[in-house]
């Protein structure tokens, strides 16, 4: 091979190897903020590589673009290098390193290889030259820059000093580990859980204080989420030493290292016990209040089979026995009927268990319409589903989910007085599930409908407005969406979205 075509291969090596290069740089002593500008010092490598093979003003050329390029970074950074800019020695180092690994692997005349260094080194020295003209100045420039920045991080360094002793006092504060274990835990953290310092540090977090009422599920969520160095902010229920439950509103922040990865979660959470049983209070209240109203449906609804039975039984004498097979089905049928009424209207009306599951919205939509299917019928409202052809899965708790839409459609029942239309229609898009309850009834204005979901606002004369307030809650604690458009005369339209769940999901 000629001396030509091994500079045009060297040069290659350099250029393609350039991270690895860059890494091998940053094993040698090297000023310590140098670490900001690796692909800088990547760009250099391929500089190199290329200019092996450029003519000679184009290849010193391409240096100075470099040097250009270098000093530009170096003004985004507030805190300056003081120490010699350009790491000539450094680079030598690595490249001659690299030569040596490359002689093992190439046969190359002795002759071509001090070709090849010499070249190299001149570019070097090249590089050197750019940044040490007038070098005073340069020298007093970086001076008032490194002083300032240090006055500047003088200040952040109090600063965070204070912010470490206001985050300490004001709210439930832990450090963990990348596996989850407590490496810092302060006093109101100890407090909360019942748990001295020293039977803190060194446990698993949520081992040690998982309550049980979430599912893997919503753990494996919150790992993924930080393991990608996001933030992650929720509501967790958690137990204490004693087996007593708190609710912690959480934040946990990821601290990544230089690489990337996440290796400890700092927590800042506020005790939010009391907001959750208040909600739960307002929650099951007006559960109450909808149960009443809806009795007065049911009761009506209820009343048409039994009309049928009771007719049908006392003529069943005066048949056939075939005749009286055929009315003793139609008796068993309508007996089934008003057993699936009053099922569905006690899963509504009773305390239950909270199970975070798949569910099937059209199920709960269904569910919802055979609750206020005889309220719509006495008023003269026409209510028309669209429903997506296949079964629609969001993940959630079927009895809040059902409360939400009960709320909804019975808001738009009772703003149509003189009858009209309900339109249901529900569809999937960017695996969002997409839920439309639209009426023509009397609409809202929009100072209104920006003041709906506000505890005790309301449209209606003996409305609280709690039960919005808690379908907005609900709603937003299945990490949904809920808009609504509305214009005085025309009409309103509650539109609802929820992240899809899909079952095959890894």
């Amino acid at each position: 091979m000629n001396t030509e075509n091994h500079f045009l291969l060297f040069g290659q090596k350099l250029k393609d190897n350039s991270e690895l290069l860059t890494e091998k740089l940053f094993q040698k002593d090297i000023p310590d903020p140098s670490y900001q500008y690796s692909d800088i010092h990547s760009t250099f490598f391929s500089c190199l590589g290329n200019s092996l093979n450029d003519d000679g003003h184009a290849a010193f050329e391409r240096i100075v673009q470099w040097s250009q390029l270098f000093f530009k970074r170096v003004d985004q950074f507030d805190i300056q290098i003081h120490a010699p800019f350009f790491l000539g020695n450094q680079y030598r180092s690595v490249i001659l390193d690299y030569i040596e690994e490359y002689l093992l692997q190439t046969n190359i005349h002795s002759i071509t290889l001090v070709q090849i260094i010499k070249k190299i080194d001149s570019f070097i020295n090249y590089g050197a030259s750019l940044f040490s003209n007038n070098p005073k100045q340069m020298y007093e420039q970086d001076m008032n820059k490194f002083n300032q920045a240090m006055m500047d991080k003088k200040i952040t360094i109090a600063e965070l000093k204070t912010l470490k002793k206001a985050l300490k006092e004001a709210t439930i504060l832990t450090v963990t580990d990348k596996d989850d274990i407590i490496t810092y835990a302060n006093t109101k953290f100890c407090n909360i859980t019942k748990y001295s310092l020293d039977e803190l540090i060194g446990k698993n977090h949520n081992h040690l204080l998982n309550s049980g009422y979430h599912d893997d599920n919503f753990f494996k969520n919150i790992v993924d989420h930080i393991k990608s160095g996001k933030v992650w902010k929720g509501e967790i229920r958690n137990k204490a030493k004693d087996g007593s439950f708190y609710w912690m509103d959480t934040t946990i922040v990821p601290i990544v290292d230089r690489m990337g990865k996440t290796y400890q979660h700092i927590a800042i959470q506020h005790d939010i016990t009391d907001q959750k049983e208040t909600e739960e209070m307002l929650l099951k209240t007006e559960k109450l209040s909808m149960v009443g109203e809806l009795a007065a449906g049911i009761a009506h609804e209820i009343r048409n089979p039994l009309t049928t039975i009771r007719g049908f039984v006392q003529i069943l004498d005066h048949f056939s026995e075939d005749k009286k097979y055929l009315y003793s089905k139609t008796i068993l049928s309508e007996i089934d009927r008003i057993n699936l009424i009053v099922s569905e209207f006690m899963v509504f009306a009773k305390p239950h268990a909270v199970y975070i599951n798949e569910c099937n919205v059209i199920d709960i939509l269904n569910n919802a319409l055979h609750l206020l299917g005889a309220e719509a019928s006495l008023k003269n409202i026409e209510i028309s589903m669209n429903f997506h052809p296949t079964n629609i899965y969001i993940y959630g708790e079927k009895n809040q989910l059902t409360q939400v839409f009960l709320n909804i459609i019975k808001n738009s029942i009772e703003a149509i007085p003189y009858g009209g239309l309900i339109t249901i229609s529900v569809t999937i898009k960017n695996n969002q599930v997409l839920t439309s309850i639209k009426d023509n009834g009397i609409g809202m204005t929009e100072e209104q409908v920006n003041k709906i979901g506000q505890p005790f606002y309301t449209t209606k004369d003996d409305g609280n407005g709690l039960g919005l307030m808690i379908s907005y809650k609900i709603i937003e604690k299945h990490k949904g969406r809920i808009t609504i458009e509305s214009e005085p005369n025309k009409g309103t339209e509650f539109l609802i979205s929820f992240p899809l769940f899909i079952k095959n999901r890894t």
